[in-house]
Formats: C-alpha cells, sequence, structure tokens
C-alpha cells in the first residue's frame, strides 16, 4: 500500500474518529449543570511517510471560573489516530526488508493535578487509553496489537525565568504499549500573547524511534481561535533517515 493510500484512508478515519470524540466532549459536560470552562484542541502534522491527527478536550472538575490557572483536578478526553512505515525482515520465508505500513488510531481518557508554582506550574496524568493498528502487509513479528489496552502516565509543566522567556516540557509513557514521548520548548515571548523557540522531541515505540529538532510559534489568535506551528527536522533513528515535519495545532474555550 502506497503512503498516499494511506493517508487518504487515515483521513477517513480521523473524520469517524472525530465525530465520536465530539460525542465524548459533549458527554463531559454532564459532569456539572454549571457552565463550565471547556479547553478543546486539535491538530496534525506530516513527515516523510507518516502522518498523525488528534482531537481533545480538557475540563476542570471545578466549576469555578479562571479554574485553568489555579490549583485543582482535571479530566482530559484525546482521540488519535496516526499513519507511519517502517521495515522488517518477514519470517520465516518472507521477503527481507519489507517495508510495513501502519494505520493506528486511539482513544484515551486521563485524570489528573495541576498544582500552581511560584515561577510556574506542574501537572500530572494517568489514564486508560484504547490503541488498534492495522499493518500492511501483516507482520507477525510486530507487537503493535499485543496490548490494546495501556496506561498513561503525563508529566507537564513551564517554568518562566524572566517575564519574556520560559521552559515548558511534557513527558509521557504508557505502561503495556511501552510508548513514549518527550518534549522540551524554550519559549521567547515578545508580546503578550505569541510565543516562539526552539523545541526538542524524542518519541518512540516497539517499531518506531524519532528525534525531532525544530521550531514552533504558538499563540496566534483569529477570532476565539488560537493556532501553533511546529517544524524542523526529523530523525528517524530506527532506519537512520532525516525528513522534515511540520505540525498545525488549533485550540479554543468553548
Amino acid at each position: 500500500m502506497g503512503v498516499e493510500i494511506i493517508i487518504a484512508a487515515h483521513k477517513a478515519r480521523a473524520c469517524i474518529n472525530t465525530l465520536i470524540t465530539t460525542g465524548m466532549i459533549l458527554t463531559s459536560c454532564a459532569f456539572s449543570a454549571q457552565a463550565r470552562e471547556i479547553l478543546l484542541l486539535a491538530g496534525g502534522g506530516f513527515a516523510f511517510r507518516s502522518y498523525s491527527q488528534y482531537t481533545g478536550a480538557i475540563l476542570p472538575v471545578s466549576s469555578k471560573e479562571g479554574a485553568f490557572s489555579k490549583d485543582g483536578p482535571f479530566i482530559r478526553f484525546w482521540q488519535k489516530s496516526f499513519a507511519f512505515s517502517y521495515t522488517t525482515d518477514l519470517s520465516p520465508n518472507g521477503p527481507k526488508q519489507a517495508r510495513i505500513d501502519a494505520i493506528g488510531g486511539s482513544f484515551t481518557g486521563e485524570f489528573g493535578y495541576q498544582k500552581k508554582l511560584s515561577q510556574g506550574r506542574l501537572a500530572g496524568y494517568a489514564g486508560l487509553t484504547y490503541r488498534q493498528f492495522s499493518l500492511s502487509p501483516k507482520d507477525p513479528g510486530a507487537d503493535l496489537n499485543d496490548n490494546p489496552i495501556g496506561i498513561p502516565l503525563t508529566l507537564d509543566g513551564s517554568w518562566s525565568l524572566f517575564d519574556w522567556f520560559s521552559i515548558s516540557s511534557n513527558l509521557s509513557y504508557t505502561v503495556f504499549q511501552k510508548d513514549y514521548w518527550a518534549q522540551m520548548k524554550f519559549r521567547y515571548q515578545p508580546a503578550s500573547t505569541y510565543q516562539f523557540g526552539p523545541e526538542i522531541v524524542l518519541q518512540g515505540g516497539s517499531e518506531y524511534r524519532y528525534l525531532r529538532l525544530g521550531a514552533f510559534i504558538s499563540g496566534i489568535k483569529l477570532g476565539p481561535v488560537n493556532f501553533g506551528f511546529n517544524f524542523g527536522l526529523r530523525n528517524d533513528l530506527r532506519e537512520n533517515k532525516q525528513s522534515l515535519y511540520g505540525d498545525l495545532h488549533l485550540s479554543f474555550f468553548y
């Protein structure tokens, strides 16, 4: 299956997943009869022979105004879909260095707590995730579908060193599925809204390992929607290949 077919099928699946996630978001509103802030997020990105997409919702358990800037518990829902390729030897009598096209999707629910610090914040989350992959051609040696249920553990924080400069990081690991993500951003903020700077990301799993070195800009406002972009060079550490990557992120309060 060519990468063009992968992306077309992946986009169709992403549309269906987005509708399901919208239902999850609306259901989350039933936690309280009172109005509460809900942060909605969506985005996607491309790199060589890979594609990713996500939608999500973050809501505070408290219905008090300004809960996102205070200490307190939060609930998060995520829908993610992704496609990538890797090479492997298909055993016992299959071709050597065959290219495997993987298309996957996941749904995640998390509960966590945010603590405001004197110069930043720190939040921790834990939850459950369901993930499933489709491989073409079939790869009997792959373990991507061995554990469809995982336990995601996340630490997310930011530290302000000056009024115009801060460092943020996001660390996550999914127990049983062995996926990991480690991101650090150095944020320069010349204005009250937008930020930009360099980023470094290390991510991986059983069949992939990537190192991303690039830059980002976030906080671009268009009406109620915040836009952000990431771009740079992605190094495939498993297959020793380099490619460009680019991501688009959107968020707004509902």
